[in-house]
């Protein structure tokens, strides 16, 4: 019988998931030093100006997995932390709610690897709607779906 090639396509596909989550949220999240500090010598200042409180919204999230076994399930929650599942048959699935800031950037991704010959097909629905949905029908192919949404 022969053994998946599994290790470097999923190091591969693991480091591409955590390039993608670094950019969209340094992105997302400029610097926090960038904001105005005043000027000396009487110029304006913030000085008893009170922050504007952020308004947080809340997504109903679901990553779903159809059709024969997926190794290494990895995926985004909250704050784009990575969570990663080692092995499931499918159907599989998992549901989070994640919340944020109103009207900020919010990166969506899951991706695995078929086990055999057989299809994979992951899918990622926010608040009930499909947002991202991919194929793969390649041995060991790995699949992946993600979505930016602000």
């Amino acid at each position: 019988m022969r053994r998946p090639r599994s290790g470097p396509v999923v190091i591969i596909a693991g480091l591409a998931v955590i390039v993608a989550v670094g950019l969209v949220s340094a992105l997302a999240n400029p610097t926090p030093g960038a904001r105005s500090r005043g000027t000396l010598a009487g110029g304006p200042t913030t000085t008893g100006v009170s922050p504007v409180p952020e308004t947080l919204v809340t997504h109903t999230v679901r990553y779903e997995l159809s059709g024969g076994t997926a190794l290494n399930i990895t995926y985004v929650t909250e704050g784009a932390a990575i969570t990663q599942v080692s092995q499931a048959a499918a159907p599989w699935s998992a549901t989070l709610e994640r919340k944020a800031p109103a009207g900020s950037a919010q990166y969506y991704s899951i991706s695995a690897q078929d086990t055999g010959a057989g299809t994979l097909k992951c899918r990622v629905l926010v608040d009930d709607v499909v947002q991202s949905e991919r194929t793969v029908t390649s041995p060991h192919g790995v699949v992946r779906c993600s979505k930016t949404l602000t």
